[in-house]
């Protein structure tokens, strides 16, 4: 026997996404007074209230809230399993839907689309950039095939998600040469010039703070940003010193345009994280992929 009806449970999943039971019924070409009657079915089934229902329309309760996200990936799976077995599938290119944190690298992503494009030149990806918690809901609905990320938070997604450390990369202070001759001595001097700081949740930047705390060094922040390449951007222009990780300005230090004040490395450096869903991609090529990037790729700095 089907624990749940799962006519009920679509039925439930349009009606959180529309807010009122009226615009659903209409939707699903269904009664409004048969509608509501089947809601409190899958309520019963479920033995928990779904909606608080108002003048407004329908609000989620904290079940139903837990309920919606599953839907989300239940539908959205059979959207793709539909998908994939459409007739002309086989000669469509497969897409890999790539999630990206704002701190990594574009260089870190330049290697994973090489890596990819080196076992099949004809796939198609997907980039979204964002903060890490809207690129987890992503991955959490089943949106995104493969998230990279400073942190590892696969653990507070459950059993069906897992992770991998691809690398880790130092992070250097860099400014440009005019700047960097101000700093005669490392890092007492930084005290005396404006900081470019990764955002406070990076977990780089707190071990930044640590060796500024360490050294009794009182910085001055001129900003602080999670995007590597806007960092690298207010780095050149001169406004201060920047904490940059190895890949973003390999290409300014080897032009010189910004140099490191420090010869020996810090011990800081920025984690790389992949996190993907456990379950099997329909198209073989896209698991194929997925698997490598899970298992042999590493990041070169």
């Amino acid at each position: 026997m089907i624990p749940v009806n799962y006519h009920h449970l679509y039925y439930f999943w349009i009606i959180a996404k529309t807010g009122r039971i009226g615009a659903a019924s209409r939707k699903l070409y269904l009664a409004q007074p048969t509608l509501s009657l089947q809601m409190k079915q899958l309520e019963q089934s479920l033995g928990n209230r779904l909606f608080d229902r108002n003048r407004k329309g329908v609000k989620l309760t904290p079940e139903g809230r837990i309920a919606f996200d599953y839907c989300e990936r239940i539908f959205s799976q059979g959207a793709e399993l539909v998908a994939a077995l459409q007739p002309d599938q086989a000669h469509k290119p497969a897409i890999m839907r790539l999630g990206v944190a704002g701190s990594i690298s574009r260089h870190v992503v330049l290697q994973i689309l090489e890596y990819t494009h080196k076992i099949n030149r004809h796939i198609r990806i997907s980039i979204l950039g964002g903060p890490v918690d809207n690129l987890r809901e992503q991955l959490e609905k089943h949106r995104l095939d493969l998230v990279v990320s400073n942190t590892d938070f696969s653990s507070q997604m459950g059993l069906e998600f897992r992770s991998r450390l691809a690398g880790a990369i130092p992070i250097y202070f860099m400014a440009i040469p005019s700047l960097k001759a101000r700093v005669a001595r490392f890092p007492s001097d930084l005290s005396q010039i404006p900081i470019l700081l990764m955002a406070p949740e990076n977990p780089a930047r707190k071990d930044v703070d640590l060796f500024l705390c360490r050294h009794k060094i009182s910085a001055s922040v001129a900003t602080e940003i999670e995007d590597s390449e806007l960092i690298r951007f207010l780095a050149l222009r001169g406004q201060g010193v920047a904490t940059m990780d190895a890949l973003t300005a390999r290409e300014d230090i080897k032009s010189r345009r910004l140099m490191r004040l420090h010869r020996k490395d810090v011990g800081i450096k920025q984690n790389v994280w992949f996190i993907c869903g456990r379950h099997p991609k329909p198209n073989p090529m896209l698991r194929r992929i997925i698997q490598g990037l899970m298992e042999k790729f590493t990041i070169r700095i």
